[in-house]
């Protein structure tokens, strides 16, 4: 397997476990097979830290159209508007708590 093969891998492999989570069939096998795939770039220094979080960025905005951050920020506002009221939280239509 080449460098270039091998790179290819790892993002198809990424993008199965972020599309995994999308569909709300979390795999964690996958997911941590993809940590470690993404690790071993990093320490055959195919691919920098800084790279590898590039990677992980692009391919979240590509499958959830939001950045990691926003994402997180929009879910963490979720999980304590929940805690607060969850009258509140239920009177937000499911298919926007869902995006």
């Amino acid at each position: 397997m080449t460098q270039t093969q091998f790179l290819d891998y790892c993002r198809s492999e990424l993008l199965k476990s972020l599309n995994n989570t999308k569909s709300r069939k979390p795999d964690d096998k996958q997911k941590y097979r993809t940590e470690g795939l993404l690790h071993a770039a990093r320490l055959l220094d195919l691919m920098s830290a800084e790279e590898v979080s590039e990677l992980i960025e692009t391919e979240h905005q590509s499958v959830f159209g939001e950045s990691v951050y926003q994402r997180q920020a929009r879910k963490s506002k979720l999980a304590k508007l929940k805690d607060m009221s969850q009258d509140d939280y239920f009177d937000i239509p499911a298919i926007e708590r869902n995006k």
